[in-house]
């Protein structure tokens, strides 16, 4: 028997640390893959599968920027939708939530 529906595995990996940090450093603009690994501080291969699931998800696009020199990079940015539905601000008020209702940790 299952204890949640399937659909709600998107809940579960939003509310995941790795994800919530790259939501947030995706926050104030597009970012190369160097500096969204810093600002969520994670090793590449966590940030490549954190990517991958938002990307399937929706919630993160990757694009092309171009350079003064006519190198382009690949960058990574929110999409339309992520930030039409608010995304990250109700991911805050679950994460809020939660944290109210969680027992402390006594140790």
């Amino acid at each position: 028997m299952r204890y949640a529906p399937k659909e709600w595995k998107s809940v579960a990996i939003l509310m995941r640390d790795s994800t919530y940090s790259v939501l947030e450093a995706l926050e104030s603009g597009p970012k190369r893959w160097t500096d969204l690994k810093e600002a969520a501080g994670l090793t590449d291969g966590g940030l490549q599968k954190v990517l991958r699931e938002m990307i399937v998800m929706g919630l993160v696009e990757e694009g092309l920027s171009g350079k003064g020199s006519g190198f382009k990079e690949k960058r990574y940015r929110l999409t339309d939708a992520t930030k039409r539905e608010q995304i990250l601000d109700k991911a805050k008020e679950l994460k809020i939530s939660l944290e109210k209702i969680s027992p402390k940790d006594n140790n």
